[in-house]
């Protein structure tokens, strides 16, 4: 009986594997990356309103995250103490129940968000881990990824900085 079980097991963790597996290399052609979903709102997030009208930091997460949990709060200082950088808020693992459960409760979230479920706008900026930044200059040029962790909103704003620097350092040579 314990063999059976066990072989069960293995069965369903590869099977899990391989759906990932399956939807990361199939699914990854791009899709809309113009808008997020809201599902806490009608009307979704039209990118174009942030990222090359203002510095815009795209926040990728998954829920369940205990990092991205962890670092929530950090977004939402970093928000109210600059209107310098816009932080847009990207779900792109979880149920909507949960993910709404989170960010209206939890959270309390009180910066714009969305969700990315079919991992459009994940695939075209490459993100695979949780959480992952992508910033954004005022002229909508993608300046490079921070994937992982950020611990303060403080290491958030220097991140974003040095991506800035290092890109437009790169541009002017």
């Amino acid at each position: 009986m314990g063999n059976k079980i066990g072989i069960g097991l293995i069965i369903f963790i590869l099977a899990g594997m391989g759906y990932t597996a399956y939807n990361f290399i199939f699914n990854s052609e791009s899709g809309d990356i113009s808008t997020v979903t809201r599902i806490h709102a009608e009307e979704p997030l039209l990118l174009a309103d942030y990222i090359g009208e203002k510095k815009t930091i795209l926040q990728f997460v998954a829920v369940p995250c205990e990092c991205c949990s962890y670092s929530m709060p950090f977004i939402q200082e970093f928000i109210k103490k600059q209107d310098e950088i816009e932080v847009i808020t990207v779900v792109f693992y979880g149920r909507e129940k949960e993910i709404l459960d989170k960010f209206q409760n939890e959270y309390e979230a009180t910066h714009d968000w969305g969700v990315d479920l079919d991992r459009n706008l994940a695939n075209y900026y490459d993100v695979s881990v949780s959480p992952t930044y992508v910033f954004f200059d005022e002229e909508g040029n993608e300046m490079g990824t921070h994937p992982y962790i950020i611990a303060t909103g403080e290491e958030l704003g220097t991140r974003y900085e040095e991506a800035y620097e290092t890109y437009h350092e790169e541009e002017d040579s």
